[in-house]
């Protein structure tokens, strides 16, 4: 955040990012209007992609860069902004209205590919919890694709992510996609509003959370395999080699499944499909190389196409690495702001950096704490990444 009081004029005009967060109805009233909601909502986003995620951090960061922030439609026409007018305007922002405009620039910066997927997923925010309440919890949906989050939902104080996926699906334009969600979104009402109302296509995991289905999907596969192999389609994976392991992966997919009692029951089934995993990882101290194969289910609404399946259920996992990111790079976790709407309005704006930084360290071979420093460091390369 440092040396970067910048008076280039070479985008002396309002950002489209900026338009977007202008059209944020502001919730304050008197005198806590004397600073516009977009001008700190854009400083704080700006502020986070630098690497920096505190009140204090905001007002500072506001503070060197004045003249670079006026020339992208910030104009804090009545002096610099103290830490308690941002966390004022956080604690009191309406969530769905921050997550609405994270969407619409989520919208703006993507570009629609056929099949594309769609992994959803929940994060814990672990030291937002209020005392005697739970820990909050975001349900957030990730475009491997495009590298961005494309939109956020937290669940309810006395629920789960079981009930905030299905609002998050309702925000989403999702028509045409794979959506993909972990053992914990293996239900039925899910699957018949991906199908239905969203339009799209699902891969659900399947754990003992659906006992008997597992069960009798688990013997499907180990049983008719064998005896039946034209039934399956198959698709493995080249040898990967990274960081001391040898992993591949194999998947089988059957559409053979008329013979299930139950499979009118879920919407849009049509297929079932396995996934094995074998890992040869190498012992520093003996020099052996110790394998593992795990297998896991998974159910869907698609044709049999099981490199499709296969591409699914690795990308799934673009989403826990969204949320490494979170925790690891943006220290979520150390984040204790919890009063009122403060937390998920942090989040959000996480998000939205996350996203940009995401974007435009992509193909540059460049990881994301180099990325934060150059946006730290290098004041035109900030204006790249808000295009990205």
């Amino acid at each position: 955040m440092t040396g970067t009081q910048s008076t280039d004029n070479n985008s002396n005009h309002s950002h489209p990012i900026m338009d977007r967060l202008r059209g944020i109805p502001d919730p304050r009233k008197g005198n806590h209007l004397r600073h516009a909601c977009a001008d700190l909502l854009f400083a704080a986003l700006l502020c986070v992609m630098c690497g920096y995620d505190s009140y204090r951090a905001f007002a500072r960061f506001a503070q060197i860069n004045r003249e670079w922030l006026r020339g992208r439609g910030c104009a804090f026409a009545n002096g610099l902004p103290s830490r308690c007018a941002f966390r004022h305007l956080l604690m009191r922002l309406d969530p769905a209205l921050l997550g609405e405009c994270l969407r619409a620039i989520a919208d703006d910066l993507r570009r629609k590919v056929p099949f594309e997927i769609v992994a959803v997923d929940g994060k814990a925010a672990r030291r937002c919890r209020r005392r005697g309440g739970r820990t909050p919890f975001i349900v957030n949906a990730w475009a491997d694709a495009h590298g961005l989050v494309l939109g956020e939902v937290k669940a309810d104080e006395k629920s789960n992510e079981i009930t905030a996926i299905p609002r998050l699906l309702r925000l989403l334009d999702l028509e045409g996609c794979i959506v993909t969600i972990d053992a914990a979104g293996c239900q039925k009402n899910l699957a018949g509003q991906i199908v239905g109302e969203c339009k799209a296509n699902y891969v659900l995991a399947l754990k003992d959370n659906q006992k008997t289905m597992h069960g009798e999907m688990l013997s499907l596969f180990e049983g008719s395999m064998a005896s039946h192999p034209d039934w399956f389609a198959k698709s493995e994976t080249h040898v990967e080699k990274n960081s001391g392991r040898i992993e591949s992966r194999t998947c089988w997919q059957t559409e053979h499944i008329g013979w299930f009692e139950d499979r009118d029951k879920w919407p849009g089934l049509r297929s079932v499909a396995m996934v094995e995993s074998k890992r040869s990882v190498l012992d520093p101290e003996s020099g052996q190389w110790q394998a593992t194969c795990e297998r896991r289910l998974y159910i869907s609404s698609l044709a049999a196409d099981p490199e499709l399946v296969l591409r699914a259920t690795r990308r799934h996992w673009g989403v826990e690495s969204m949320h490494w990111w979170l925790d690891v790079i943006f220290g979520e976790d150390y984040c204790r702001a919890r009063t009122w709407h403060s937390a998920e309005n942090r989040a959000t704006v996480r998000r939205l950096a996350l996203t940009l930084l995401n974007r435009w360290r992509r193909g540059r071979k460049c990881g994301m704490r180099d990325a934060m420093m150059t946006a730290s460091q290098w004041p035109a390369m900030r204006d790249a990444m808000l295009m990205a």
